[in-house]
């Protein structure tokens, strides 16, 4: 447990809640479980959201959930009162594919992900295949002959894939076992998503857990907590002072754990994945929040 006191940003007194709101220029906010549930708008994150916005504070918008598409953000966002600049928004298939182009990578890419997602990396200019997405046949002839297909795959990227299926990791494992230069990619590495309605599905990064103790392989991730995105998101941005931004988040081992890796400020919201209860048992101080709130729509209450 973590000997540090968390401080509730409207247990700061007048003075303290001056020097707070002082202290950063910009607020880089989770979406899901932060600005909405799966379902449903967090009453009271629009007013939380316009208030910093009448501040002066810069917004920009991170997120681990490819399943919805770029569009749908601009959407959601509006009805909080928010014009979403697409440039402000951190999304792991819009990462990829920056980074893809920082190396000048050329190739096929074999991607486990969403058609949105796949969408976004051939948007940006890349030969996308998946599959297989159809059963197969229960024997080993059929099963191999539909992984061992040659295909000249140079990266194989994982993402939320609701249709994942025991050929396709095949394949993927494949890919990566037959070119020692074919690259692992990854997206969201969260081992769990929650819905916001207590029931949580399998993320995943327990997908990638397999491929990479199958292959020997660590993945370059594109998702938060991971390291080049860290490095992608300071430089995207030219962020010369990392303690003038918030990171705020609801999980504290995408959030909170990108927010140190960042250099930022770490604020927890306990409207998503977490709770008071995990965030005073948390052990890993990279893990642990400079200060915590019920949700975003605090930030109305401190302003008045």
């Amino acid at each position: 447990m973590s000997s540090r006191r968390i401080r509730h940003i409207l247990e700061l007194s007048q003075q303290e809640r001056k020097q707070f709101l002082d202290s950063f220029d910009c607020v880089l906010t989770d979406c899901d479980g932060v600005l909405w549930t799966v379902f449903e708008p967090i009453p009271g994150v629009g007013a939380g959201l316009t208030g910093l916005l009448a501040a002066g504070k810069t917004i920009r918008y991170i997120t681990n959930n490819s399943v919805r598409s770029l569009a749908s953000y601009s959407a959601q966002l509006r009805t909080l009162g928010v014009t979403l600049d697409p440039a402000d928004l951190i999304h792991p298939a819009k990462s990829i594919v920056g980074h893809l182009k920082s190396i000048n990578f050329r190739g096929l890419i074999y991607c486990l992900g969403t058609d949105s997602f796949k969408d976004v990396l051939r948007e940006g200019g890349f030969e996308v295949v998946d599959g297989p997405n159809e059963p197969l046949q229960e024997n080993f002839r059929e099963i191999i002959g539909t992984v061992d297909d040659r295909a000249p795959v140079r990266a194989v990227v994982v993402d939320v894939d609701f249709n994942v299926n025991y050929p396709k990791l095949l394949r993927a494992e494949f890919y990566l076992k037959t070119d020692p230069t074919c690259l692992l990619v990854a997206g969201a590495t969260d081992r769990v998503l929650n819905t916001g309605r207590g029931f949580n599905l399998i993320g995943p990064g327990r997908f990638l857990d397999i491929l990479e103790r199958s292959t020997g392989r660590k993945a370059i991730v594109l998702g938060k907590p991971g390291e080049v995105l860290a490095r992608q998101v300071l430089k995207e941005y030219g962020i010369r002072d990392p303690g003038r931004v918030l990171m705020v988040g609801d999980m504290m081992e995408q959030d909170v754990a990108f927010g140190s890796r960042c250099g930022f400020q770490r604020l927890l919201v306990l409207s998503g994945g977490a709770s008071r209860e995990d965030m005073m048992k948390e052990a890993d101080g990279a893990c642990v929040p400079d200060y915590y709130a019920d949700s975003l729509a605090d930030f109305k209450n401190l302003f008045e």
